[in-house]
């Protein structure tokens, strides 16, 4: 039976991130290059190594095998791991997890769980963090709110040094994007360490959230399942934070654009995150970023607003 007692809360999940990485600095982080941008800026802040990899196109998830032929070639044996769990997709991966600490015992694994919902008693799987978020447009959006649970003795810090002043990193690295270049410079004064509610009155409130939120899930996914062509559909597991299409290229513009023609929304997801950085071709990472659209599945979007939304993308597609 695993033991869940070392557990967590800040104001957000990027805070208790940024503490964990500082306490194990020690070692090169491996990420998914298909992470959401603030994770690498984390890192930057906190200045910790880390190292994008390309994601599996089976699993949409960081390639377990990449990552394995790093460990075998690290001299130091000091390696982290991120795995994410693309658009909230939960399944078992303690095999895995297992057979990358066989090669490398001391590798440390955070299991980011942002897009999923919250467990009282989460499975770690092997992992040694397991993180939650209920910011904005999370699974439960608390409007704010970071959990993370911990496989052995650990604890939140707050760092007093760390500068905040308020600075918007999501407008610096959606304009980055939209211009295609990198950063000019790594924002600062971006995060704020906080505290937040104790875990028993956090879970009051995301089990207070979860019922409406599943039931509004199916119910909006399911107009998406009976609605469009299966054959853009991605498969189930992915479908839980959003509800995931992906079209060919030369149409995923012409979608968004007629949609927001519209009135109505969705959203492209995260471009391959080292192009703020570098210019490197993540084959897998990019290709999933060309053709994938995130359609909206939360309390926001009404099923009126996701009938039309069918109407447009099967009318732009030529159905």
């Amino acid at each position: 039976m695993e033991s869940h007692q070392y557990i967590a809360t800040a104001n957000r999940a990027c805070s208790l991130l940024y503490s964990y990485i500082r306490e194990h600095a020690d070692r090169l982080w491996l990420l998914p290059v298909n992470v959401c941008p603030d994770v690498p800026l984390t890192f930057c802040l906190a200045k910790v190594a880390f190292k994008f990899i390309d994601i599996d196109s089976d699993t949409l998830c960081i390639d377990l095998n990449e990552v394995e032929k790093i460990l075998h070639q690290s001299t130091s044996g000091r390696i982290g791991l991120l795995f994410v769990r693309t658009y909230g997709v939960l399944k078992d991966t303690s095999k895995d997890f297992k057979r990358l600490k066989s090669v490398c015992r001391d590798t440390l694994i955070i299991d980011d769980r942002c897009l999923c919902i919250p467990e009282r008693t989460p499975s770690f799987w092997g992992a040694d963090m397991v993180l939650y978020s209920t910011g904005h447009c999370k699974q439960i959006d608390l409007g704010g709110g970071g959990l993370a649970f911990y496989s052995k003795m650990e604890s939140y810090k707050i760092d007093p040094l760390l500068e905040y002043n308020g600075t918007d990193e999501e407008i610096i690295y959606k304009k980055a994007f939209k211009q295609g270049r990198q950063l000019e410079s790594i924002p600062n004064g971006w995060l704020r360490m906080g505290s937040y509610d104790s875990p028993n009155v956090f879970f009051s409130k995301i089990e207070e959230a979860i019922p409406e939120r599943l039931a509004y899930r199916e119910q909006i996914n399911r107009i998406y399942v009976n609605n469009l062509p299966s054959s853009i559909q991605l498969s189930q597991e992915f479908q839980n934070w959003r509800f995931n299409i992906v079209v060919e290229r030369t149409i995923k513009e012409s979608i968004l654009s007629n949609l927001f023609k519209y009135g109505l929304f969705a959203s492209t997801h995260y471009h391959s995150a080292n192009r703020l950085f570098d210019n490197v071709t993540y084959t897998n990472s990019d290709e999933l970023y060309s053709g994938v659209i995130n359609l909206f599945n939360d309390k926001y979007y009404t099923e009126e607003q996701a009938m039309d939304t069918c109407k447009i993308i099967n009318i732009t597609l030529g159905k």
